[in-house]
């Protein structure tokens, strides 16, 4: 399985809710699927095909956006609902071994909490296939699973038992953002569980027992945390529920969790069916629906998941649950330019060089075209002399370079000819300057995803902003794209670099960074350079700084056919604040898009779903940093490209 980092992302593009009308189906074993209304054919084939079902006759639910909003919207805020649905189910109802579910695509909503928060709605007995054509967080899927088993059985779950389910799948993905899945799985199905079993119904008891499991599972929670705990375990305990029959299913659900938290602390694994008692749930029947999947029909790099290791692939490892992985900080330079993101995969030609500069031919060398495939290597030789590449682009360095140790730059040490590269790829030094974002050889000829809107000056000496000029040209035609005055303090904001700014670039303990705001972000597929004029930053003296930008080629920025972007003032954003933004994909081979993995405590977007370019607004609720990815999907679900931790700093 690979890898993706996890975070919750509220959209009910992900949920699988519906009002269906009440009709009478016959018996136990009547099969429902359910399909987002916003599938492509083609994707509706993929889904069935993974659920097994291609060709069959059986009942299906169409899922509407507006059935999303009428089942979410008193429990996730509208704005983080979406205007699409995509997420697809296969419910089968059995007559025994409690709910087995199994996931493919949910990449934050887990198999143990849809089988912890479906047995909150009433339902006893029941095989679920919840799923995606590509990856979604599943926050929603409950409700969609709850209606295709009313149904298939015929009958009507207890309307506020499908209301404490919701509020418990709503407050587990919460807490976990918190803690981590596995803790707050941990703690919800376990608090759940002693209070239904011990017909709990005093708040006091009720905090007690939260207070003991948290601690058991060595937690922490946060004072909002709690409250929301404790308002749900009210709720549940307000119910009439029979205990005997969700013992199954709660009891593999703790055991599933205890085996994951074991795995974290290097205690081995107990087998996935056994429980604390000496009494066994059953394990999954060689006909259930989660063991006739068709696992390729979705693709590769699909996060697969399941309450019974059974019903995963043996090439495939079950979901670990985890909390989301920490990611070490990114390099400060992220920080002021935050249009410049770093991608997991790169379009087919993102290690292109710069094409058809002014005064160079376009037609390239052959071997000065061929780069490595992902974009991480350098070639293995570079041209000595290529007369089609721009002078200032051409570095040498000594054989053994990479052989003497770092040491940091002085001012002696930097001069108009020193360049050097920032770990992230991104800072380009040039004289007594480094660029961000910027394509060079140094960063293998980086390109940058379209939307840039933001460009950053680092200089190592006190400065100013002057009264000369940045000018961005489209390097097609040298066509000037935009002309900035530098002292145009609604378009520039001069500060002093941040200690870690200075480490990244090996400085002394002082630096200044100029931070330019384009009027409109950078397009798709274009090759540009920017050009600084003397006096554009000023010493403290007066005197003009080295921009080392007379050659046209020193600033180069090159961007691909995806692009995203949120406009920012130069002096940055201010919690409470809002600003508008937009998906760049027209052209591509995408055909959906979606801004995933992000804190909707700390953002919230009015629109997280894209079917071709298009604007939205974006809301800043705290300051801090927060970030997140968007994700570009083809037709057939498969991602195309997809830009990793956007990050926004909030005043």
């Amino acid at each position: 399985m690979k890898n993706k980092k996890l975070a919750v992302l509220m959209s009910a593009a992900l949920c699988l809710t519906a009002f269906v009308p009440q009709t009478t189906v016959l018996a136990d074993g009547q099969k429902v699927v359910t399909l987002g209304a916003d599938l492509s054919q083609e994707q509706k084939d993929a889904i069935l095909r993974y659920f097994g079902v291609a060709g069959q006759n059986l009942q299906t639910l169409t899922i509407t956006n507006q059935d999303e909003r009428n089942h979410l919207g008193s429990y996730v805020p509208l704005e983080q609902i979406g205007t699409h649905t995509y997420s697809c189910a296969l419910v089968s109802p059995t007559t025994s071994g409690g709910i087995q579910v199994k996931t493919a695509n949910l990449s934050w909503v887990t198999s143990n909490m849809i089988a912890s928060t479906l047995s909150t709605s009433g339902v006893v007995n029941c095989d679920v296939l919840a799923a995606a054509p590509f990856e979604v967080s599943g926050t929603g899927a409950l409700t969609g699973i709850m209606m295709a088993y009313e149904s298939a059985v015929g009958a009507t779950l207890d309307t506020g038992k499908k209301e404490v389910a919701t509020q418990e799948l709503v407050t587990t993905t919460t807490i976990a953002n918190n803690i981590g899945q596995i803790e707050a799985t941990e703690i919800v199905n376990e608090s759940k569980k002693q209070i239904i079993e011990g017909n709990v119904v005093s708040g006091n008891d009720i905090d007690v027992i939260i207070n003991e499991v948290a601690d058991e599972a060595g937690v922490s929670l946060t004072e909002e945390d709690r409250e929301l705990l404790l308002e749900l375990m009210q709720q549940i305990a307000e119910q009439d529920y029979d205990y005997s029959e969700m013992r199954d299913t709660l009891e593999r659900v703790e055991s599933n969790v205890e085996n994951l938290m074991n795995q974290d602390t290097g205690i081995p694994a107990a087998d996935s069916a056994t429980v604390i008692d000496d009494t066994q749930p059953e394990t999954l029947a060689s006909d259930s629906i989660l063991m006739n999947t068709d696992d390729s029909a979705l693709g590769e790099s699909v996060i697969f998941d399941a309450t019974d290791d059974s019903a995963l692939a043996e090439t495939t490892a079950p979901a670990t649950e985890a909390a989301p992985e920490v990611q070490p900080e990114q390099p400060a330079i992220d920080i002021t330019t935050s249009d410049s993101t770093v991608m997991t995969e790169a379009p087919s030609d993102s290690t292109a060089q710069p094409e058809n500069l002014p005064g160079e031919s376009a037609e390239q060398p052959q071997d000065s075209q061929e780069q490595p495939a992902d974009n991480q290597e350098q070639p293995a030789e570079q041209p000595q002399d290529n007369p089609e590449q721009p002078e200032a682009q051409i570095t040498e360095q000594p054989a053994d370079a990479q052989d003497q140790p770092e040491e940091p730059l002085t001012e002696d040490a930097i001069s108009d000819e020193t360049q050097a590269a920032d770990p992230s790829g991104e800072m380009i030094l040039a004289g007594e300057m480094a660029f961000s974002p910027k394509t060079a050889p140094e960063n293998n000829y980086e390109v940058y995803p379209a939307g840039i809107s933001r460009l950053t000056i680092y200089t190592y000496r006190d400065a100013a902003a002057g009264n000369g000029t940045l000018t961005l040209y489209n390097a097609a035609d040298s066509s000037v794209i935009e002309q900035i005055s530098m002292n145009d303090t609604q378009k520039v904001a001069v500060m002093p670099m941040t200690d870690e700014e200075l480490i990244d670039l090996g400085w002394l303990e002082k630096g200044t960074k100029a931070v330019i705001t384009l009027t409109n972000p950078i397009a798709q597929s274009m090759n540009c350079f920017v050009t600084l004029s003397e006096g554009a930053l000023q010493t403290a003296d007066g005197s003009g700084l080295s921009a080392a930008t007379e050659d046209a080629y020193a600033w180069c920025i090159n961007t691909c056919e995806y692009g995203f972007n949120i406009s920012q003032p130069a002096d940055g954003l201010t919690a409470g604040s809002q600003a508008d933004g937009q998906i760049m994909m027209d052209g591509s081979d995408a055909v959906y898009a979606c801004i995933e993995n992000y804190d909707p405590g700390m953002v919230f977007f009015d629109m997280a779903e894209f079917q071709a370019s298009g604007s939205f607004t974006a809301s800043f609720l705290q300051a801090g940093k927060t970030s997140f990815d968007i994700a570009f999907y083809t037709a057939d679900g498969s991602e195309c490209y997809r830009i990793s931790s956007y990050e926004v700093t909030v005043k």
